[in-house]
């Protein structure tokens, strides 16, 4: 009886074993269990994109089969509970899978040109130094047919807007055209995966006059000529602000009205994101939403405002159909972006529940969203205009104002009504800033390894111009634009922008206005959002748990290596990491880009070029046959000539070159032929070891990696096989 009542004891302890009180609250949370359905989409997602192969189709078949299992064992809620999360995964997997396979198509691996270059114009973009047009099915040169992309994009230096060729024209031209850059590191900015999804395969330059062969060809779709019928609208609208604005006040203008962000300089830009303020150079949710309201409750006011109406007709709902419209038709103008789909869908499920006289909730509206979202383009989960949008949002809605009655407190009680009022909006607007700016703060360290100090403040200033002033002016352009009347809105809308560009500019000039941090690596981000999905999604106490994970992952740059030399994709360039901290460039002039994403993933190192150096330097040392990198015991040699290559050979542990390396006695040897297959180069030193990881190994063998052979080359090649 003794030993019964002891094991009981024993069992029954959360000391000793604490399921039976994990599993007690677990079930408490019930109510919440639904929230977990969209990371769980997430995560298989997550888990596709991070493959290092392509899988097989065979995969769909999880989908019934796990169905089947969890039905099968519905009356025991665990398994069917884990079978169901299993299903939710693999839903997630399956829809990356097939987004991936339908958006299969050929991507150029190398250059081509100057070659005639012949296409139908479906975009024309403004640059800050030219133009950018794309062309969908086109013809390159010698490039076979099953060879060529769908879209490809050529940039033509020095023309401006009235140079374009017409929206939907077909036109030839003679040029340059090749592949979209590889990462310049491992885990880098991969451009080839973004224009696979965006079905783009190749960009270039153009030389010389653009030639319009034919003003209106045949229509190759109805998808085609729906989406260049908004074209044409962005591009008129993009002429009506340049006739009446000029500079980045114009571009960023534009971008409002039409979604195009390509023409605001690199300093507007740059100073835009220094302030915390990026989100107002795209169009973000944000703007979409106020999109729909500026609608739904003018309309309703007016609606409301006469009797005969409003005591016949559910005036309620005609504005919820046509805030609905107005955002859809918003969204179709600017482009249906990450967060614009989210926000998109987020505002047409709240819409409807008036139409349907049902009561949505904020948080359930914000999962739902995000799980259509993530289904419809699931591509769209691992960028950061999704993540942050996303984090945004679920955050500031997870903070409602209960929890911030402290910081109010009663000394308002002494102030006048209008005071307060001001008062309020003031510290909403300051609330929801230093809430975004927490949720967004990892995605942002981790996508561009920067932290914004003031955000909270530029966002203070700039949000109530953008809502109030920017905004209603944009809609009214839109209204107004038909008739011609539309200039005076877009001196309005201008003026507000150029209000907001001085904030961002001034904040930008501060001190300590950017903190730059190293690459953060893709686990360590994992971790903080499983922690802060814990804390915000649980009720129970026991959410508190989620913060321990987030603090341990924040601290990343005390227990993470961070590279000590880079190599870039071909060969040419490197950078190498000195004890001082700097980091020495081969060439700092010749790869820019390559030397920024180095740097900035440093957290943004002090660079310096090699050959600048002193010649007692004894780590770099540089002559006209190449260079030599010392760490350690470790000796890197970067040869330039065949001579210095024979040379090094005999001393160097690793042996760089752009050629290919023959009869080489050093231990490890990155020549040409690994550079194309396997792409960048990162190498860690500790102690007596290197290791050396590639861009390639991470991406491994996919559609959009450099070397996939599409379907119909790989059924080529068997057939050739047999």
């Amino acid at each position: 009886m003794v030993k019964e009542m002891a094991c009981t004891l024993v069992v029954s302890c959360p000391a000793v074993n604490p399921l039976p009180a994990l599993s007690a609250l677990f079930e408490r949370e019930r109510p919440r269990w639904a929230y977990w359905l969209p990371v769980m989409l997430a995560v298989g997602i997550v888990a596709y994109f991070t493959l290092p192969f392509e899988p097989s189709l065979w995969v769909l078949v999880a989908l019934p089969v796990l169905a089947g299992a969890a039905w099968a064992v519905r009356r025991i809620w665990a398994a069917a509970l884990f079978l169901f999360v299993l299903f939710v995964i693999a839903l997630g997997f399956c829809a990356a899978l097939i987004e991936t396979r339908i958006d299969e198509r050929p991507m150029l691996n190398r250059d081509y040109g100057p070659v005639p270059i012949a296409g139908r114009v479906v975009m024309t973009e403004i640059l800050p130094d030219g133009i950018r047009l794309t062309l969908s099915h086109p013809r390159i040169g010698p490039l076979a047919p099953e060879q060529t992309p769908e879209k490809i994009r050529i940039k033509y230096p020095d023309l401006g807007l009235a140079d374009a060729p017409p929206t939907g024209a077909y036109v030839s031209l003679f040029g340059r055209v090749g592949a979209f850059s590889e990462p310049v590191a491992p885990g880098a900015t991969d451009f080839r995966w973004q224009a696979y999804f965006k079905h783009l395969g190749g960009l270039g330059w153009g030389y010389g006059k653009i030639r319009v062969e034919d003003d209106a060809p045949p229509s190759v779709s109805w998808r085609e000529d729906f989406s260049m019928a908004f074209e044409r609208a962005r591009k008129t609208l993009a002429r009506h602000v340049y006739e009446h604005l000029d500079g980045d006040v114009a571009a960023m203008t534009a971008t409002r009205l039409n979604g195009e962000q390509t023409a605001i300089s690199k300093p507007v830009i740059e100073a835009m994101r220094i302030a915390g303020l990026s989100h107002l150079l795209s169009t973000s949710g944000f703007h979409v939403t106020i999109m729909g309201l500026l609608i739904y409750f003018p309309l309703r006011m007016i609606f409301a405002a006469i009797p005969w109406l409003a005591l016949r007709y559910p005036i309620k709902k005609w504005a919820a159909g046509a805030a609905v419209f107005s955002a859809l038709g918003y969204t179709l103008l600017v482009g249906s972006q990450a967060a614009t789909l989210r926000s998109l869908i987020m505002t047409g499920l709240a819409m409807l529940a008036i139409t349907v006289d049902r009561r949505s909730t904020s948080l359930r509206l914000v999962m739902l969203s995000a799980g259509i979202g993530m289904l419809i383009a699931p591509d769209a989960t691992m960028g950061p205009s999704f993540q942050m949008s996303f984090a945004a949002v679920f955050c500031l809605i997870v903070a409602n104002q209960k929890a911030w009655d402290w910081a109010a407190g009663d000394f308002t009680d002494f102030m006048p009504e209008w005071f307060k009022s001001i008062t309020a909006h003031l510290w909403g607007i300051a609330r929801t800033s230093l809430i975004a700016t927490a949720a967004t703060t990892p995605f942002s360290i981790y996508h561009f390894q920067t932290f914004s100090l003031y955000g909270f403040i530029a966002n203070i200033a700039a949000i109530p111009i953008t809502s109030f002033w920017v905004m209603p002016s944009i809609l009214m352009a839109y209204i107004t634009a038909p008739f011609g009347l539309d200039g005076w809105f877009i001196d309005a809308a201008g003026a507000g922008v150029a209000v907001t560009i001085r904030i961002a500019t001034t904040m930008a000039s501060l001190p300590y206005s950017i903190f730059y941090w190293p690459a953060m690596p893709g686990y360590v981000l994992a971790v903080i959002v499983m922690g802060g999905l814990w804390m915000c999604i649980w009720r129970q106490k026991w959410r508190w748990l989620g913060a321990v994970p987030v603090i341990i992952s924040m601290m990343y740059p005390l227990y993470t290596a961070q590279p000590d030399f880079f190599v870039a994709p071909d060969g040419h360039e490197w950078a190498a990491r000195l004890d001082d901290r700097r980091l020495a460039i081969s060439n700092v002039d010749h790869e820019k880009f390559a030397t920024d994403q180095w740097q900035q993933r440093l957290g943004m190192a002090e660079i310096v070029d090699a050959t600048d150096l002193p010649t007692d330097n004894k780590q770099v040392r540089c002559d006209a046959d190449g260079c030599v990198y010392r760490h350690g015991t470790h000796i890197l040699a970067m040869a330039s000539s065949e001579p210095a290559l024979l040379e090094d050979c005999q001393h160097a542990d690793i042996v760089i070159a752009p050629v290919v390396v023959k009869d080489c006695a050093a231990a490890r040897i990155i020549d040409e032929p690994d550079l194309w297959h396997h792409g960048a180069h990162e190498i860690y030193f500790k102690d007596d070891t290197a290791r050396i990881v590639d861009a390639r190994a991470r991406r491994g063998a996919r559609p959009w990696s450099i070397g996939w052979q599409t379907a119909a080359q790989k059924q080529e090649k068997e057939e050739g096989g047999e």
